[in-house]
């Protein structure tokens, strides 16, 4: 089994953002709406993608109920989380679904990355296993997680974190992707793992971190665009 940190003592920003939000009793669409923005960006909050904006970050802390020390800090009391179900009565009979039951069609596949030539990666979509889907990929058709191989997205991504992948959404201008040289359908395919910071008919604009370096590819060597919309940082 894949060893996976949830971040589950909210450490980040995203995570007191999440905790916040459950315990106002509230949707990512829902806290969206509040604010005049699209779901997707709650999500990235929410996921350490991208961060709040200054002027937004009055409205945000009213609405949930928190103070700005404890959202940036983690300093004081954390919102309490409301009950999930109602107290069990006294000679109520207690239901015992499988645990298949409860995970269901909820779980997406892990696949591994391995270092190629070129900076690049080769990826074996062959699930080496599975875990329960995140919030970001919920109903998402095709979506997977991906093993991090090489060190050139270091900070954002070391190796061995996983990538949370939407195979579905749009290339999007500072987000981080994974671009591929064929269709990723089965077998071994060669990979990059980027920073997009832009596009063109012809050309892909790239970034990594480590060494920072900006450079472009070519679309028709690299037709295909994944969005990376989350990540489990490695144990």
């Amino acid at each position: 089994m894949v060893g996976i940190s949830y971040n589950t003592i909210m450490e980040t920003i995203g995570s007191r953002i999440r905790h916040a939000r459950k315990a106002a009793g509230m949707t990512q669409q829902a806290l969206a709406d509040e604010l005049g923005i699209d779901r997707v960006n709650i999500s990235q909050w929410e996921s350490d993608i991208t961060r709040p904006a200054t002027e937004r970050i009055p409205q945000m802390v009213q609405l949930l109920n928190i103070s700005e020390t404890w959202l940036f800090s983690g300093t004081g009391v954390a919102p309490t989380l409301p009950e999930k179900s109602r107290k069990r009565t006294k000679g109520q009979a207690v239901q015992i679904v499988p645990g298949e039951q409860l995970l269901g069609t909820g779980r997406m596949p892990i696949y591994a990355a391995a270092m190629g030539g070129d900076g690049h990666v080769i990826v074996t979509f062959d699930p080496i296993d599975s875990v329960k889907r995140p919030a970001e990929l919920e109903n998402v058709r095709g979506g997977y997680g991906l093993l991090i191989a090489g060190e050139s997205m270091v900070p954002a991504f070391w190796p061995g974190d996983m990538a949370l992948v939407n195979p579905n959404l749009p290339p999007a201008r500072n987000r981080n992707v994974i671009l591929y040289h064929t269709p990723p359908h089965g077998g071994d395919v060669e990979a990059i793992v980027k920073q997009l910071n832009g596009w063109n008919d012809r050309e892909w604009h790239l970034q990594q971190y480590n060494p920072l370096s900006e450079f472009s590819e070519f679309r028709q060597e690299w037709p295909i665009c994944h969005r990376v919309v989350g990540k489990y940082d490695a144990r």
